[in-house]
């Protein structure tokens, strides 16, 4: 092949000859036509909830963050213009509010392989803002809850130190999408009605884990949607009862648990005067556990 045969082929933009040509035209002319950020051609628009302030879109509501959204905006729009089997990669490098808050500027580093060249562009896109309200609130606004976590004792009534620290431990279980739509509290406990099988049943494990006791589920078919039954799930935790040693404050009196008759109740000794008492079953769910200070 002689040197004329070898660069037949020639850019018709800029006249340079080349051997390889992309839609007609030379690697630098065919690298220039290429804008992988049109942020003028691109409106991007993102809901905010007026309630908790998250970022959603879609009519599922579900939240999400403003880079996501404008990575995923992107990518599409790339893919749209140059081919869907265009290999692309978007990364969200910040965003800045605007002052009025309607308004937020995102920077991205876009890399793009397109008809086998690599293509790399750095930009700015404008989100604009959308008021709503997000899924996750409509939800809670309007009592909506899968399961109910019942915090009981075994053959007593939990104190209100236990309930405080079961719900303490019930908040900070709570995942992203997790809520609790209300809590409801019961002369034998405290129930909380959660939004998620998932989280009824990681918050029963965790009070079981830290506070002591056991806990069991049962669903209860509520309806159906969509052609798929619908249940709601009662999460049964059971904290300890009173074990054999145990200080108790009952009316005016103070008692050490000597032994436990299950079902029956408790064999105890009155600490003022060495008196051995029996406490019933139903008399025991009214004693507190006594607390011994050490000077």
């Amino acid at each position: 092949m002689n040197e004329r045969e070898k660069w037949s082929r020639f850019c018709p933009k800029c006249g340079k000859k080349t051997d390889e040509l992309f839609d007609s035209l030379c690697k630098e002319c065919f690298t220039k036509e290429i804008r992988l950020i049109e942020a003028e051609e691109l409106e991007i628009r993102v809901s905010v909830c007026e309630n908790c302030g998250g970022y959603f879109k879609g009519k599922g509501k579900e939240r999400t963050s403003i880079e996501e959204v404008v990575v995923d905006s992107v990518r599409k729009e790339i893919r749209k213009r140059y081919g869907y089997e265009c290999r692309v990669e978007v990364a969200g490098l910040g965003k800045e509010i605007k002052a009025d808050e309607n308004r937020a500027s995102v920077s991205l580093d876009v890399k793009a392989e397109i008809k086998g060249v690599e293509i790399e562009e750095r930009g700015e896109v404008e989100v604009i803002f959308k008021k709503e309200t997000c899924d996750r609130c409509s939800k809670i606004a309007g009592g909506y809850y899968v399961g109910i976590v019942q915090i009981r004792a075994e053959d007593r009534i939990p104190t209100d130190e236990e309930l405080a620290m079961a719900e303490e431990i019930a908040y900070s279980s709570l995942g992203e999408e997790d809520f609790v739509s209300e809590e409801r509290t019961l002369k034998e406990g405290l129930d909380i009605y959660v939004s998620s099988m998932d989280c009824g049943r990681r918050i029963s494990r965790w009070i079981v884990k830290k506070l002591g006791g056991s806990f069991s589920e049962s669903r209860k078919l509520y309806g159906r949607k969509d052609g798929r039954n619908i249940y709601r799930v009662s999460f049964s935790v059971r904290l300890l009862g009173f074990g054999e040693g145990t200080l108790l404050e009952i009316e005016d009196k103070v008692v050490s648990v000597e032994k436990v008759i299950k079902g029956k109740g408790m064999e105890c000794v009155d600490m003022n005067t060495g008196e051995r008492v029996f406490l019933r079953k139903k008399e025991t769910k009214n004693a507190k556990r006594k607390i011994v200070v050490l000077c």
